[in-house]
């Protein structure tokens, strides 16, 4: 749902009434009350498009917050978390325990998590009631929707007419137009059926990507780590204008990266095999170390890797220019794009989100402290060589959102902006924060606080949609 607060209309009022350049950064923010998603908010043409934990898209004025059109998706669905009660004594007939965990699954559910894309007058988005659906920009009338058969993992990447998203199935390739589907790619059909038990009776994992690249779309897949297949990630090159496969790599190692693709090569990483599986230690032991590999576009074929040490979680992978940074927990590695060649590293005890980039720094976050009292640390290191240039501690815990015209926005409690270029901290912004605030335009930056589901209860606490204006932090 989606209010506007009080107050908002008189100070509307007043900066349509002021026009000096006094007036005019206190008239740049505003809020609104929000259900707030994991979609990110756009703008495309002057409207701020967005999805809402209460199932709807939204067409809003970027200007002022105001509504210009709603669109209700999962009709007939709850929102919110689905919960199933067992009984206090015995069990569930093993029927009914599937029955029960699979409806969810089967119906979906009201909320729009993932960021719409606009193009050519249509607003392109999936909803958690397992529909993807074009949208008249304009007017928010639905032109066509596609019925997904599960969740829908990824936004929609748009390509030469063509709207493509991920399902646990696969990579489904429709019609923009019509929404009629053209080919459906399925993902991990190298592992025999028999190994597949635990997987589909589990879900199968979904694929990472797509990313286009100039002849074909790249997407990776890795099954869970509770199957009994091998320790396989698979890197696809798809043809887009078929869904035939050009080629499929198989990788030694688990949870592989989205693929990311420049100068003919596409890159993944993964962590490398773990032990057998050990009393104590059902998943088998970590390896420790995760590897970048780099991969010939055209054929499939594994140009070089570079292996880093690793903690937990997912390596992350970014590109600029001719470097491509290969970040995990202990280690951020700068690396030539065509041979692997270590340019230089920065390590620490624990590196927390994605990397940013602009043409004097890379940046990274650094965490310490406990997660009630997170010590988080803003690093600037030089770009040719990883050196220090400056850092900055933040309180509340912190990642990185962006890097825009010369302001680093980093944040978790607060959000804040630094000058990228000292180290010196423009200002904050205190308010449980999504990662939302990846948006600036129109001198204003977009932030989603949160909202709030309480487990096993219709209690919900409302979020608020932010825009401040980009220069004082102000709304």
């Amino acid at each position: 749902m989606i209010t506007l607060l009080r107050g908002t209309y008189p100070k509307l009022l007043l900066c349509l009434l002021l026009f000096s350049g006094s007036f005019r950064a206190e008239c740049a923010g505003w809020n609104i009350k929000f259900d707030g998603s994991d979609s990110d908010p756009i703008i495309a043409d002057g409207v701020l498009y967005v999805g809402s934990a209460d199932g709807a898209a939204y067409a809003l004025d970027a200007t002022n917050g105001a509504t210009k059109w709603r669109f209700q998706t999962g009709e007939g669905l709850s929102s919110g978390p689905e919960v199933i009660t067992m009984p206090k004594k015995g069990a569930l007939p093993d029927e009914m325990t599937a029955k029960a965990l699979n409806a969810p699954r089967e119906k979906g559910r009201r909320s729009v998590d993932l960021t719409p894309v606009v193009r050519a007058g249509t607003v392109f988005v999936g909803s958690g009631d397992f529909l993807f659906y074009a949208l008249d920009a304009a007017t928010g009338e639905k032109k066509w929707s596609y019925a997904a058969g599960s969740k829908i993992f990824r936004s929609a990447v748009y390509e030469d007419d063509t709207a493509y998203i991920v399902t646990e199935k696969g990579l489904h390739a429709l019609d923009a137009s019509t929404g009629q589907r053209k080919w459906l790619f399925e993902t991990l059909q190298e592992i025999p059926l028999h190994q597949m038990n635990d997987v589909r009776r589990l879900g199968k994992r979904p694929a990472r990507g797509p990313v286009r690249g100039e002849k074909a779309l790249f997407l990776t897949a890795w099954p869970s780590m509770l199957s009994t297949t091998p320790q396989k990630g698979f890197v696809y090159a798809v043809a887009p204008e078929s869904g035939t496969t050009r080629w499929v790599t198989a990788l030694d190692g688990l949870d592989i990266t989205a693929p990311v693709a420049a100068k003919g090569l596409v890159f993944v990483a993964a962590e490398d095999p773990r032990s057998p599986p050990q009393p104590g230690h059902p998943l088998g032991v970590s390896s420790k170390r995760d590897t970048l590999y780099a991969i010939n576009a055209v054929d499939g074929q594994i140009q070089w890797k570079l292996s880093a040490e690793r903690e937990y979680g997912t390596p992350r992978l970014l590109i600029a220019g001719n470097t491509i940074y290969f970040q995990t927990e202990k280690r951020l590695i700068a690396a030539e794009l065509e041979t692997g060649r270590s340019l230089w590293s920065f390590s620490a005890e624990n590196i927390q989100g994605d990397p940013k980039v602009d043409d004097q720094h890379v940046y990274v976050v650094t965490h310490k402290g406990t997660m009630a009292r997170p010590d988080d640390t803003l690093h600037a290191l030089a770009i040719a060589t990883g050196h220090e240039k400056w850092s900055e501690r933040l309180s509340g815990g912190a990642f990185l959102r962006m890097v825009h015209e010369g302001v680093v926005y980093a944040g978790g409690s607060h959000l804040y902006a630094i000058d990228a270029a000292k180290g010196t901290r423009l200002w904050s912004f205190k308010g449980p924060l999504r990662h939302s605030a990846r948006l600036v335009s129109g001198g204003r930056i977009f932030v989603i606080s949160p909202t709030v589901d309480y487990f096993g209860s219709s209690r919900v606490d409302q979020g608020y949609l932010h825009a401040l204006d980009a220069k004082t932090g102000r709304q």
